[in-house]
């Protein structure tokens, strides 16, 4: 037996062919918010979809929202980031990985107060001038 994909035409059809109670009890586990005229649900492929429904309880239309979808997302990251206990040197990887180190350093730098900055500067400055001085001893 294979699996269906729930993505956006997925539930939309579905929607289609039910009332909204009727959706709402054949849904509830993947029902984020539900309002008396919609819906919010998080689809298979990763989308947030908005479903309307009109005053008798039929479908009526629905939204992707792409924004809450990215929300949604990272927050899932997050909570993953949590339970692994993730370390410094292992966020630094997926930081390198995703091509955002310039970036995160940067942002990390413009948003911190300007001594907590400035003294790891110093600290790095002085960590490599003593790196250096030990190399010069061995050679």
């Amino acid at each position: 037996m294979t699996k269906l994909f729930r993505d956006v035409d997925y539930y939309v059809v579905q929607a289609s062919n039910s009332t909204q109670r009727e959706f709402e009890l054949d849904f509830a586990d993947v029902i984020h918010m539900y309002d008396v005229a919609q819906l919010e649900l998080m689809t298979e492929d990763n989308k947030c979809l908005i479903l309307s429904w009109d005053e008798k309880g039929y479908f009526k239309s629905y939204f992707v929202d792409q924004e809450t979808s990215k929300t949604i997302l990272v927050n899932q990251v997050i909570e993953t980031l949590r339970e692994i206990d993730v370390d410094g040197e292992t966020l630094q990887y997926i930081i390198e990985k995703v091509g955002m180190t310039d970036q995160v350093l940067r942002q990390l730098v413009m948003n911190n107060p300007y001594t907590d900055t400035s003294d790891l500067l110093e600290e790095k400055v002085r960590l490599s001038d003593e790196y250096l001085r030990s190399l010069s001893k061995n050679n």
